[in-house]
């Protein structure tokens, strides 16, 4: 049980991609397809991935829950259909922060103004189930998830919140970013990491034949473990270029099995 996220452009569908075969994405996200017109896609790539792409209505679309739950209904029995295709390895959610929205529209046909938030605790349960499900497929799972700023409350002198004329508690950006999507994942995900990007730089070589020039190295995906229950020693450990994929995790996460052990 393997959840990533990170900004447009990291790198998330790229490193699903590297993932065992035979897999299925349930492209929940459509920034997949921008994936394939890389003409020179890294060597890690497979071409053993199926992609099933679903419908995800916005809060604007509609105007009752009853019009979202056809909707939730057909990711919910596509996914419990890839889960038991035989030959599949790896199946993937890709944009799983979509399906826990169109799971809320379909609950109460909008996402904010929900009270009070004990209202939450089925919805939360049946996901919860869902998560359980796909664990107990013995699939690898992977989850990509979009990001958002961090906001927290201001506090005030006695470090309580700050509250406006309206009731409401006064927030500010932390400047951090955090996942979007279900947000109790802390018990089923055994590893999370953030996808990075960092662009072409221009570096002056400190020795070897070109020592003294500048070169110009090219941009590079990255992967940082955020949560890691079986070491978590890991956690901030960053893998870069050629170890930002799936095989290149398991081997930092679990350098005692083979690869063969994940399918490869």
């Amino acid at each position: 049980m393997l959840a990533t996220e990170g900004r447009s452009d990291t790198g998330k569908t790229e490193f699903v991609l590297s993932a065992p075969g035979p897999g299925v994405i349930l492209a929940c996200d459509r920034g997949f397809d921008a994936v394939f017109d890389n003409q020179a896609p890294p060597p890690s790539r497979r071409t053993d991935f199926g992609i099933k792409t679903l419908a995800m209505p916005s809060a604007t679309d509609f105007g009752s829950a009853r019009d979202y739950l056809p909707y939730y209904q057909t990711f919910y029995r596509e996914a419990m259909n890839a889960i038991a295709i035989p030959e599949a390895r790896t199946v993937c959610i890709d944009g799983d922060n979509f399906s826990w929205d169109l799971q809320r529209l379909a609950e109460w046909g909008k996402l904010q103004g929900i009270y009070p938030q004990t209202k939450y605790a089925e919805p939360k349960a049946a996901r919860m189930s869902f998560y359980y499900k796909l664990w107990e497929s013995g699939k690898i799972i992977i989850t990509t998830n979009m990001m958002q700023d961090e906001w927290k409350d201001q506090l005030d002198a006695n470090g309580l919140p700050i509250v406006d004329e309206k009731g409401e508690r006064r927030r500010e950006r932390t400047g951090d970013s955090v996942a979007k999507g279900y947000p109790d994942q802390e018990y089923l995900w055994q590893i999370r990491i953030r996808h990075l990007y960092r662009g072409p730089r221009i570096q002056k070589m400190a020795f070897g034949p070109k020592k003294g020039q500048e070169v110009r190295i090219p941009g590079q995906w990255g992967i940082r473990i955020t949560k890691c229950k079986s070491n978590a020693d890991l956690v901030g450990t960053e893998l870069w270029g050629d170890e930002c994929n799936f095989s290149g995790l398991m081997q930092t996460v679990y350098p005692h099995l083979d690869l063969s052990v994940w399918g490869f």
